[in-house]
């Protein structure tokens, strides 16, 4: 089999570079999108394969005859990437069914649902970022940890994703087209990624070499002249559904079939009102003492001059007449008579069903909003696309949904930032390749509406706080309470272990900021204003001198509120071990 260098160089006349990085076939085979080590292992055909035909993709990369084993371990390859993404190459469907989700990606009801889902799935901060990289956890090196957010916010710009509106247009072009690729580009060095160039997702198929068992994507596959062999690690390719969506290759592609419904009742109440407006002139002519062939010029010739050309505008929504925009209301017929007899001119007006009534009209048009995912509640006018909630109580299912719908193509979206971040700390880090728990770890954060989300997470503490003062208020055993503070904590306030950490950070910066204080005379001990509470939640708030029963006094009191809950006044507690 030709090597990817002999390849590469028949097929385009040089060499990619990008062959030659041990690392970057490293990090291609890396569990980016699938385990290779998993496709050498299976032996049964999957679900996703085809038995009864076998791909060229020997000619495709190796240069010679096509091969059993190389057509069997790149469909085996091709099975693995289609459980998680389809593939547009492989559908040989796709190239016009392309084009009709992009006309109707302009028709204005699917135009504004496309608009509120991006809107949705990508919102802008004040400072330009639709996303933030997440910490790591404290495990990690401190070094690793700082230049995640430092090659986050270097491929951010690098992208062009702080202009407020690429980012926005890549995931409008995943919603109608179903797919987007990209190649990331790296420097001379092959050490640091400087920018993304989108790629037509129909020239891409994925394929792979049972010798090397590098992963990479042909483009152009079907042409020599144009193929190019790229590595995993220079491709990102996103799909809107995988090779088990029927009938769902985009966002777009549901919406066509009620649409095309929705606009045949419009136009046949349309065509109802329009002709009940219309008059319909019949003439009589008489045609006596004329031969067939004179009667026949005879009638087309009044037919040439009084019969009106309608022409409809589907894209202006403008009619004309005759060639002329201005609708004339009265016309005129002059019409000789002579001694065999006076042409008869008679107007009739049509009948038929009342359609005017809305009832199936409004069906259609829910089953529309239906297809769009979007709740109903957003489409009322009058009170402008309904409430922003609060709290989880005032959360109607069609919210929740909705709420698992934007998610989902935030999960698939992601991975125009994902990839190339962890690419980039691979190359900057190479011993965490084999690390699993920072693959999995490493992830961006979408930002949502964050005044609303404020509000809503401020509501929802209120509301835990209240129920846990009550709690901790009615559920006495005299004279302790009877459910630790612990307990309080994580099971009613839902605070996580990273949130205790901070909190108690913060609880250790204040006793010693209040030490200082105390020193210097000014407010005397910093135990007078926060006693360090024992008993009942001890190791949430005490720290290490919980550890072994406790030897702070009886009588210690709780703080009258602690993290959002307030305790009952005057309520003492022995001594605890932390949970």
């Amino acid at each position: 089999m030709a090597s990817y260098r002999q390849q590469q160089m028949n097929s385009q006349g040089g060499v990619n570079q990008g062959f030659f990085s041990k690392m970057l076939r490293k990090i291609s085979n890396y569990g980016l999108t699938y385990d290779i080590d998993t496709v050498q292992q299976s032996y049964a055909i999957g679900v996703n394969e085809d038995p009864k035909s076998f791909t060229n993709m020997g000619n495709v990369v190796g240069g010679g005859a096509s091969s059993y084993n190389y057509d069997l371990f790149t469909k085996k390859i091709i099975s693995k990437v289609l459980d998680k993404k389809s593939i547009a190459y492989l559908d040989r469907t796709y190239f016009d069914k392309r084009k009709i989700l992009r006309q109707y990606s302009i028709k204005d009801e699917i135009r504004d649902f496309i608009t509120q889902i991006a809107d949705e799935v990508v919102i802008y901060d004040e400072n330009n970022k639709f996303c933030k990289a997440t910490d790591l956890p404290e495990e990690f090196d401190d070094v690793i940890r700082k230049k995640v957010h430092e090659n986050f916010a270097k491929l951010y710009n690098a992208f062009g994703f702080n202009d407020s509106v690429t980012a926005w247009n890549h995931l409008k072009d995943l919603l109608i087209d179903g797919f987007v690729a990209f190649e990331i580009v790296y420097d001379k060095k092959q050490k640091n990624i400087v920018d993304l160039v989108k790629l037509d997702p129909l020239t891409l198929v994925v394929a792979s070499d049972p010798e090397t068992g590098t992963i990479v994507w042909v483009q152009y596959p079907d042409e020599p002249r144009l193929r190019r062999v790229l590595l995993d690690a220079q491709i990102i390719y996103i799909s809107y559904g995988n090779n088990q969506d029927y009938g769902e290759t985009s966002y777009v592609e549901p919406l066509i079939r009620p649409y095309n419904q929705l606009k045949l009742i419009e136009q046949t109440k349309l065509l109802y009102n329009i002709n009940q407006a219309a008059v319909y002139k019949k003439f009589i002519i008489p045609v006596g003492g004329l031969s067939r062939a004179q009667a026949e010029q005879q009638i087309y010739q009044l037919m040439s001059e009084y019969h009106e050309d309608i022409q409809w505008d589907d894209n202006l929504g403008t009619i004309s007449i005759n060639g002329s925009s201005h609708i004339p209301h009265s016309k005129d017929i002059w019409l000789p008579s002579s001694n065999d007899g006076t042409p008869e001119i008679t107007i009739d007006t049509p009948t038929g069903n009342d359609l005017n009534e809305d009832q199936v009209l409004n069906w259609f048009l829910n089953n529309l909003k239906r297809a769009s995912k979007i709740p109903y509640s957003r489409f009322e006018k009058e009170s402008g696309g309904g409430n922003i909630y609060n709290d989880a109580a005032e959360m109607t299912r069609d919210e929740m949904k909705f709420h698992n719908v934007i998610k989902r193509i935030r999960t698939v979206f992601r991975e125009i930032v994902v990839k190339p971040l962890r690419i980039q700390m691979l190359r900057d880090f190479p011993e965490l390749i084999d690390n699993n728990k920072f693959m999995a770890a490493l992830n961006i954060e979408f930002h949502s509406n964050e005044l609303f989300e404020e509000w809503k997470m401020l509501s929802n503490k209120e509301k835990r706080a209240n129920i846990a003062s009550t709690m901790i208020s009615n559920l006495q055993l005299n004279p302790d309470s009877y459910i630790p503070m612990e307990w309080i904590m994580r099971k009613i306030m839902n605070f996580n272990d990273e949130e205790i950490a901070e909190i108690e950070k913060y609880r250790i910066k204040e006793k010693g900021m209040l030490a200082t204080q105390g020193e210097g005379g000014e407010g005397g001990s910093s135990e007078s204003q926060y006693e360090r509470p024992t008993g009942p939640g001890a190791s949430f708030f005490s720290g290490e001198e919980s550890e072994g029963g406790g030897e702070a006094g009886a009588g210690a009191q709780i703080p009258a509120q602690t993290g959002g809950v307030q305790a009952q006044a005057g309520t003492t507690a022995p001594a605890q071990t932390g949970v």
